[in-house]
């Protein structure tokens, strides 16, 4: 189908859901070339409107400005009075949920439920609404542009697909996946079957690009270099919610024969940085996100390593002010990139560090599984969690408690576990008063000692 058809299915998809992401996408393909002065002010009046909205419409933020004698006037003549504001954590997210959530009536009305993976070793359950919604999907559009594809190209995915979906739910992927053009592997389990039956479809239909987590894809590249499958290549890869370490991208680079665009985002806040064709530094998605690097409540300079800290500036129906992902960075300085876009870079990133599992019968399970099957897992009573894969035929599951851990939660991470693994798998509980970090400060929430020295 040519590119012409698969613009007016989206607008008519568009049309029939109320959504708005084609106008999203053009105006992020304008805003792209700003200067730094324009990006700046643009920011500006978005983040004084999200203050002034959650002064008005969020109780959270209402007792929290007051507690803290914060105007959002104050916004309006210096943007580092935001500083006067707390780091926003999973925690008071989670003791604070209704109240986080907007009260104004029609924006409530768009608010859906989303469950983020848990890929620090705590899982959160947040309120999106449908502007937030928009961008995000804008956002991942316009970096796929960035490797040289146009909206409509034939993308390939390696993605995590919910467990025990139902015929709906099936049905609904299937739809929205025929709508953007894209097929996928499910990344939680890859077998040596799925793997064939995927690397022949690529071969058939030849997307332009491959879009996954860092860890999954290395994986396929192996089976494609092991099965000497030839013709796989594409326009770019696009890595997603995992650290991309130097030896994972070229061993990928080298065997599809194609550059790797690093992409850096979460769930809750979208996305927020990418490598474009330069390929030096990840630009931040400005106009979605403010983004903030500190170290003990001081801005980091260029280089310097610190916490990163988002605002998202699009998702008033439950505002995230000032949040604290659990990832360190550094930025990148002031010299342009040779792209020609002024969007301000990051230099270097220390996120998520996640194992492969493995199961009894040879499949290969993204570790991600972990956070994107347990839902409960964001349950109140659980502060903290971490699974180990301690052999083929056990996993342990420990559980940071806040409060008495309801005896129905570890049954469906049981079931969860037993669904992907095999009924045969044991699944034991530990409960921690803590979880230590790992020497870098970083928490690794999930661990597989198959194949390691003890």
């Amino acid at each position: 189908m040519n590119r012409y058809f698969r613009r007016s299915v989206l607008k008519m998809h568009e049309f029939g859901t109320g959504r708005h992401i084609l106008q999203r996408l053009n105006e992020l393909n304008c805003t792209q070339w700003l200067s730094c002065d324009e990006l700046s002010e643009l920011q500006r009046k978005k983040l004084i409107n999200l203050v002034e909205y959650a002064y008005q419409y969020v109780p959270y933020y209402q007792r929290t400005f007051r507690d803290i004698g914060f105007e959002p006037g104050d916004l309006k003549e210096d943007l580092s009075c935001l500083r006067k504001l707390p780091i926003l954590t999973k925690a008071i997210i989670r003791d604070n949920f209704e109240n986080m959530q907007t009260t104004e009536a029609v924006r409530r009305k768009q608010l859906s439920l989303m469950s983020t993976s848990g890929s620090t070793g705590q899982p959160l359950i947040f309120m999106q609404d449908r502007d937030y919604r928009d961008a995000v999907t804008a956002d991942i559009q316009r970096h796929i542009e960035w490797a040289g594809c146009e909206l409509g190209d034939l993308q390939a995915l390696i993605w995590g697909v919910g467990f025990k979906q139902t015929r709906w739910k099936k049905m609904r992927t299937n739809l929205i996946d025929s709508i953007w053009n894209r097929f996928q592997i499910n990344a939680f389990t890859m077998t040596e079957e799925t793997m064939d039956e995927f690397a022949k479809e690529v071969i058939q239909r030849k997307p332009k690009t491959l879009f996954g987590y860092a860890t999954s894809i290395y994986r396929f590249a192996q089976f494609i270099r092991t099965n000497r499958y030839k013709d796989i290549s594409f326009n770019g890869i696009f890595s997603s919610a995992e650290l991309l370490l130097p030896p994972v991208r070229q061993f990928i680079e080298e065997t599809f024969r194609c550059k790797i665009f690093n992409r850096y985002g979460t769930l809750e806040l979208g996305g927020v940085a990418c490598e474009c064709e330069a390929h030096d530094g990840m630009h931040v998605s400005a106009e979605n996100n403010y983004v903030e690097i500190i170290d003990h409540q001081r801005s980091c300079n260029p280089g310097e390593v610190g916490d990163i800290i988002v605002t998202n500036l699009n998702n008033l129906g439950m505002p995230f002010i000032r949040y604290s992902i659990g990832d360190d960075g550094a930025w990148y300085g002031d010299s342009p990139c040779s792209c020609g876009r002024q969007l301000p870079r990051l230099k270097s990133l220390e996120g998520r560090i996640v194992d492969t599992f493995q199961t009894a019968d040879g499949r290969i399970v993204w570790s991600g599984f972990a956070g994107a099957a347990f839902r409960c897992l964001a349950h109140p009573s659980i502060r903290q969690f971490q699974v180990v894969q301690k052999s083929l035929d056990k996993i342990v599951v420990r559980l940071v408690k806040s409060g008495e851990v309801p005896e129905s939660i570890q049954e469906q991470i049981t079931d969860a576990i037993q669904y992907t693994f095999g009924q045969s798998i044991s699944v034991e509980y530990e409960f921690p008063d803590e979880i230590p970090p790992l020497p870098s400060g970083k928490h690794q929430y999930a661990i597989s000692e198959i194949g390691k020295s003890k």
